[in-house]
């Protein structure tokens, strides 16, 4: 059976988020105006998520699946069902603040892979959405904590931490958020979709990266603002964000940069992560604060992941 095509398609991933998902369906349903479709893939929540989307939004595809595959699977089995020419991979902790149809004419240039718009925190604050290359030593140098002290320069920040540059026109860039990232379905088919070899964490650099390899451009554009209430409104992304973090490199750089620089990136972050470690623990024993204690055994634990990959 043939069904329609649609202008767009909003995946969304959701584990556990039930309390985001009001604010983020509400919003689509008032600053979408072309006719799209919401596809919302739960990864095994715990939290009454189908529960309150069968009640409260039954317009939706749900698609529920029965064990946690990720923000990598879960976009890639949504993905597996949409119908529109473009689409759009939203976080579920997001908030539409304009009207994303006026991105899809963007894509009337055929070379466009993927596109990006402005992310801030729920206070205002900018987002640092986009970024440069993942090379082994910028993986490296940005763990060192020295982005702000040496703010001008990109080798120690993965992403580009230069507010203003959010607010210029419409501009290449070698990745943009996965929790915003609208692609051509035609695009993201040739590429197979999301790398599942990443659980969550850098799937939208490598996207990115696969499809500037077939000569496509990655856009950003400032034309629409979207809040993302990133890591689900947390202080810190938790010790096993972190890991997950720590694995995505080490797979991402094998995949691209071969097995020595996977050496590299091990040992040096390993001794990155050991050193912080260190910090942590001298703050836990000068404050009381338990994210200190928490810090501290987050990143040894992290460090000894690191050597026994």
């Amino acid at each position: 059976m043939i069904t329609e095509e649609l202008p767009l398609s909003i995946v969304i991933v959701n584990y556990n988020g039930k309390r985001f998902l009001a604010d983020c369906l509400d919003s689509i349903a008032a600053q979408v105006s072309c006719a799209c479709e919401v596809i919302v893939v739960d990864n095994a929540s715990i939290d009454g998520s189908c529960e309150f989307l069968r009640e409260h939004y039954p317009a939706i595809q749900l698609l529920e699946s029965a064990v946690n595959t990720g923000f990598t699977g879960g976009n890639n089995l949504g993905a597996r069902n949409a119908r529109g020419r473009i689409l759009l991979l939203l976080n579920n902790d997001t908030k539409l603040l304009a009207d994303i149809a006026l991105l899809l004419r963007e894509f009337s240039d055929p070379s466009l892979g993927a596109l990006g718009c402005r992310l801030v925190y729920g206070d205002g604050r900018q987002q640092y959405s986009i970024g440069y290359d993942h090379t082994p030593l910028r993986l490296v140098l940005s763990w060192l904590g020295l982005s702000k002290l040496f703010g001008a320069s990109k080798w120690f920040s993965r992403n580009q931490a230069d507010d203003a540059v959010y607010r210029r026109a419409q501009r290449e860039v070698s990745w943009v958020s996965g929790a915003f990232l609208m692609t051509p379905r035609a695009v993201w088919e040739k590429l197979g979709g999301l790398d599942e070899g990443y659980f969550m964490y850098l799937e939208d650099v490598d996207y990115c990266r696969r499809a500037r390899d077939i000569g496509c451009r990655i856009a950003y554009t400032p034309e629409v603002d979207v809040i993302h209430y990133e890591g689900g409104g947390k202080a810190w992304i938790g010790g096993k964000a972190l890991n997950n973090s720590m694995r995505s490199y080490l797979w991402y750089t094998a995949k691209f940069h071969g097995r020595m620089s996977v050496l590299f990136v091990r040992s040096v972050l390993a001794a990155v992560m050991f050193c912080r470690a260190a910090v942590y623990g001298l703050m836990s024993i000068m404050s009381a604060m338990t994210i200190w204690k928490e810090k501290r055994q987050a990143y040894l634990l992290a460090s000894i992941n690191l050597l026994k990959r």
